[in-house]
C-alpha cells in the first residue's frame, strides 16, 4: 500500500491552473526527485503533500500514521531559540526531557549543586524511554552540519537557518521526508554526509534540487512537473535524460508532420474560390480545427 497518494489534485490560486488534475503514488523505500522548471508548482506541490496547502480539489490519502518532515525552502520568520532546541523539536514527544538534560547540563558545567540531582532525574527518565539513542541522533546531526548546539537562531545567517531546519526535519527519522533545495548553503563535505545519510535512510525522501550531481546520486524514480501535469519517470536521473529527450524527438516530428500538412491545407485554401463549394466543407471545418490546434 502507497505511502501517500493524490488523486487528481487542482491549485489555481484564483488565475490559471497551476497544478492540473494532477495525480501521484509514493511507495515505501522511493527517493523521489521532483523536477520542473522555476515556477512550474513544485514547491505548491511538496506544500500540498505535507498538509500546508490544502488543494482546490481532489483528493489527498495518507497512510493511517503517516509521520512527515519537510524542509521548505523560506525560513520562517518566527524561528527562535537556541539550535539544540530548535533541532531536538522534531524528535516529538522527547524533546522536553532533552532541552531539560542539555539545560541542566549546562547548569552542572557552571558550579550549580542543586543541578547534579536534576540531572540524575532527568538521565533516569531519558533511560527508561530509549531517549539515549535520540539524543545521540541529535547530536550527530549538529556535529555533521557543523552547527553550535547553544547558538542562538536569531543570530545566525540565513543559509544556517536552513542547516538549523535540515537538521531538525532529519532527527525526527519520518516515514516521508521532504526536501526542497537541501544542499543549498551547505559545504562539499556536509552535501557528501548528507548523502550518505539519505541513501541509508529506510523511509521514503521526496525532493527538489538543481544539484545534478546530487539528483544522479540519489534519486530512483524521476516525477516531472510542467504547465499543471505531473509525468512520472520510474528510472534514475542518466535513464531519465535519454527518454526525454527520445520523447521531445518524437514531439519535434510530429509538430514538423503537422506543420507540413497545415502549411498544404493553408496553400489550397488560398488557391480555391471553389473551396467554399458544399464538397469541400468538409476541408475547410479540418482546417479550422488544426489552426485552432496548433
Amino acid at each position: 500500500m502507497a505511502l501517500l497518494s493524490l488523486k487528481d489534485i487542482k491549485v489555481a490560486f484564483g488565475g490559471p491552473e497551476l497544478i492540473d488534475r494532477v495525480s501521484l503514488q509514493i511507495e515505501r523505500g522511493e527517493r523521489v526527485c521532483l523536477v520542473g522548471r522555476n515556477g512550474a508548482g513544485k514547491s505548491t506541490l511538496m506544500k500540498i503533500i505535507s498538509g500546508e496547502i490544502t488543494p482546490d480539489t481532489g483528493e489527498v490519502m495518507r497512510g493511517q500514521g503517516l509521520r512527515i518532515a519537510s524542509l521548505d525552502q523560506e525560513v520562517s520568520q518566527d524561528l527562535s531559540g537556541t539550535v539544540f532546541e530548535i533541532v531536538a523539536a522534531g524528535v516529538g514527544d522527547m524533546v522536553g526531557l532533552l532541552q531539560e538534560y542539555h539545560s541542566v547540563s549546562h547548569r552542572l558545567s557552571d558550579g550549580d549543586a542543586g543541578a547534579i540531582a536534576d540531572l540524575e532525574r532527568i538521565q533516569h527518565q531519558i533511560e527508561s524511554s530509549g531517549g539515549w539513542q535520540i539524543q545521540q541522533r541529535v547530536e550527530t546531526v549538529l556535529s555533521r552540519l557543523s552547527l553550535d548546539p547553544d547558538a542562538q537562531v536569531d543570530d545566525l545567517s540565513g543559509g544556517y537557518k536552513r542547516r538549523v531546519l535540515l537538521a531538525k526535519a532529519l532527527v525526527n527519522e519520518p516515514d516521508l521526508l521532504l526536501l526542497d533545495e537541501p544542499t543549498n548553503h551547505l559545504d562539499i563535505t556536509s552535501i557528501g554526509w548528507l548523502e550518505e545519510l539519505l541513501l541509508d535512510y529506510s523511509g521514503s525522501i521526496l525532493f527538489i534540487t538543481h544539484d545534478r550531481k546530487f539528483l544522479r546520486s540519489l534519486s530512483t524514480r524521476i516525477i516531472e512537473l510542467d504547465r499543471g501535469k505531473l509525468t512520472d519517470w520510474p528510472c534514475d536521473y542518466a535513464t531519465y535524460l535519454l527518454r526525454r529527450q527520445a520523447e521531445l524527438d518524437a514531439e519535434a516530428m510530429h509538430n514538423a508532420l503537422f506543420d507540413k500538412k497545415l502549411s498544404r491545407e493553408e496553400a489550397w485554401i488560398r488557391q480555391g474560390i471553389k473551396a467554399r463549394r458544399t464538397r469541400n466543407e468538409g476541408r475547410v471545418t479540418v482546417l479550422k480545427e488544426m489552426r485552432n490546434e496548433r
